[in-house]
Formats: structure tokens, C-alpha cells, sequence
């Protein structure tokens, strides 16, 4: 009898522990699942507004003063003397020299004031057999400046301004000689290369318009542009 209720209690132990690994089992089991397939709780990430910067300005000041040289070919446009049949040599040597001034960048393109001498070449009145005369001419010019890059280190220009045109025309047989000056319109276009942040190649055409006594004067040359400041 004693040994029946011990069996009787053992049993229902047994039974306990059977159902309570049947309930445990599954949730722990859900449990497992649930944790490996969760995916965490996404962190809030706290976004500062950046700040926008400061919109180009339409135009700065610049102050920046720059000294440039140019060779190249000068052709003066003489007249022969009237009623005779002698020719002019009008193209030759050249050169220029001038001094600017930047003065302020207005969007891209930047805004110059440009004072220049431009000594051309002599012009010589000839016959087949002797030379008639020979002209002296120069100028002296202050322009407006405009510049602006297009592609890579690539700008254009254009001058645009008055001229004081000089010409002194010497008669080789006489030595007697005869002179005129006139300020006039003095205009030109080009087209630079920067080589560096201060240094530029110029490659440029100017006219200074003269009168029927000097003439007009060209001169098309290749330079440099150097900024001192």
C-alpha cells in the first residue's frame, strides 16, 4: 500500500513536469524566434539644418594694378601725295606698352581702366626709284577695359576709349617736314590665356581711329599681362 501511493505520487510528478515542458517549450521557443527575427528600434538621428552659404556677390572691388607688354605687326593707313602715282608701305613692326588698373568684378567679367603708348611702324612713301618720305606715328590712349573668362583659362576682351594720334611726316629730299595730332576714338578686341593666377598671354587687335591728316593706326600683337598687386 505504502509503496502504490509512492508510485501514485511520482507519477503525478511526472505529469507536472511533462505539461509544464509543453507550455514552457513553445513560448520559449516563440520567444527565441521573436528576438532573432526583431529588428531593433530605429535610432533617431537628430539632423542639424546646414547652413546656406552666402550667395555670390554681384560685384566686389578689387584694386588690383597690372602691367602688360605686346610685339607684333602695326599697319598705318597713309595716303600718297596727290596727283602722283607713289606707293605706301604701311605694315611693319610694332609695340605696346600700358598700365591698368582692376577695378571691381562685376559677376564674372572684370572692369579695368588701361592707360597705353603704341609706337607703329614708319610708313614710307617710295617711287621706283627713290623713297619720298617717311611717316613717324605713335599714340597714347586710355580705354575701359571689360574682361570675361569663356572656357578653361580662355577670356575675351574689349577696349574701348580716346586716343591722342601723332604723325610726323619727314620729305627725304628736302628734309622739310610737316606734323598732326588729333585725339579720336581708340578701340580693340582680344583674347587672353591665364598662365597663372597673375600672368596672362594676350593675343589683341587696337585702332586708333586718327584723322585725314595722321591717319588710323593698327596694331595686332601678342603680350603679356602680369598683376602686381
Amino acid at each position: 500500500m505504502k509503496m502504490f501511493i509512492s508510485t501514485k505520487k511520482t507519477v503525478k510528478i511526472l505529469s507536472l513536469t511533462v505539461l509544464s515542458a509543453c507550455i514552457l517549450f513553445p513560448s520559449s521557443s516563440a520567444l527565441a524566434k521573436h528576438r532573432k527575427h526583431h529588428h531593433p528600434a530605429p535610432q533617431v538621428i537628430v539632423a542639424y539644418k546646414d547652413e546656406v552659404p552666402a550667395p555670390a556677390p554681384i560685384y566686389s572691388f578689387l584694386g588690383k594694378w597690372y602691367v602688360g607688354g605686346n610685339i607684333g605687326e602695326s599697319r598705318t593707313h597713309d595716303k600718297k601725295a596727290a596727283g602722283t602715282s607713289d606707293s605706301v608701305t604701311q605694315i611693319g613692326p610694332g609695340w605696346s606698352v600700358d598700365l591698368g588698373y582692376q577695378i571691381v568684378q562685376f559677376y564674372r567679367a572684370i572692369l579695368s581702366g588701361e592707360l597705353g603708348y603704341t609706337q607703329y611702324h614708319n610708313s614710307n612713301e617710295t617711287t621706283p626709284a627713290a623713297n619720298v618720305a617717311s611717316t613717324e606715328h605713335f599714340a597714347t590712349y586710355l580705354a575701359a577695359v571689360a574682361q570675361y573668362p569663356i572656357v578653361y583659362n580662355f577670356n575675351v576682351l574689349g577696349k574701348l576709349g580716346v586716343a591722342y594720334s601723332y604723325a610726323k611726316k619727314v620729305f627725304t629730299a628736302t628734309s622739310a617736314s610737316k606734323s598732326a595730332n588729333t585725339y579720336s576714338l581708340y578701340y580693340g578686341l582680344g583674347v587672353s590665356y591665364n598662365v597663372t593666377s597673375n600672368a596672362a598671354f594676350v593675343l589683341q587687335w587696337a585702332r586708333a581711329r586718327g584723322n585725314h591728316s595722321t591717319g588710323s593706326t593698327d596694331l595686332t600683337s601678342l603680350g603679356i599681362s602680369y598683376n602686381l598687386t
